[in-house]
């Protein structure tokens, strides 16, 4: 069973994402307002708090997504947050990529970017592309970045070739009347899922080590020991 710590920061992000939707939810109109005024500045920040919701706090830009369509409508939300969400899933790519665990257990939790290796398929390009329509979180993004050689060019057009039907998705929703109470299924969705994951995971039994680059700082030595 996963670790009870475990269990809390699953919660605590639900909490934070609650909380999102319904701050933006009861400041709705002072956004649009903001936005629709100020057209450059507002898409400038939209896809920069699509960025660091990539990065620290995945899915709490969800509940912009009503907000930008009334303003921009389907097709440009659609596009800007498509824009948003690649941008920082190649950002958080990179620092796994680059920096490695030292940096990313700084912004998430390692232990559950970690369980997510055993679930990384061979076919990497098109597992991706299907993941990123599913669920448009970015633990994936660290996942690939610590514990494959994918290559940035490839994660790139895989990532927004996924994420382009989901935001378009999400932008139809968001003209809904309901559309936050179907975000914060969403968000409760994605959650369980983050749960099963983790369950599975640590329920399974322990394999031999397996000497892999893992990007922990030790990039020049990794090349030898890989010969070794």
């Amino acid at each position: 069973m996963a670790s009870r710590k475990e269990y809390f920061s699953l919660a605590g992000i639900a909490a934070v994402l609650i909380a999102a939707i319904w701050l933006v939810r009861a400041h709705a109109p002072v956004i649009r307002d903001f936005i629709g005024q100020h057209p450059v500045p507002g898409v400038f920040l939209y896809v920069l708090l699509n960025i660091v919701d990539a990065v620290v706090a995945p899915g709490a830009t969800l509940p912009l997504i009503p907000v930008a369509v009334h303003v921009w409508g389907h097709v440009p939300a659609a596009l800007v947050t498509t824009a948003g969400w690649t941008a920082g899933s190649l950002l958080a790519f990179l620092i796994a990529r680059r920096w490695g665990t030292p940096l990313v257990r700084k912004l998430t939790s390692i232990e559950r970017i970690k369980r997510l290796k055993p679930y990384i398929p061979k076919n990497l390009f098109w597992s991706v592309v299907a993941i990123r329509m599913v669920l448009p979180m970015d633990a994936i993004s660290y996942a690939l970045g610590l514990f494959t050689d994918m290559p940035w060019s490839t994660y790139a057009a895989a990532t927004a070739l996924g994420l382009t039907p989901a935001a378009f998705v999400l932008a139809y929703l968001g003209k809904k009347t309901h559309a936050y109470d179907i975000i914060t299924i969403l968000i409760a969705c994605m959650v369980g899922i983050a749960i099963i994951v983790s369950v599975r995971s640590t329920s399974r039994p322990a394999k031999p080590a397996v000497r892999w680059r893992t990007r922990l700082g030790l990039a020049g030595a990794s090349r030898s020991r890989r010969r070794a």
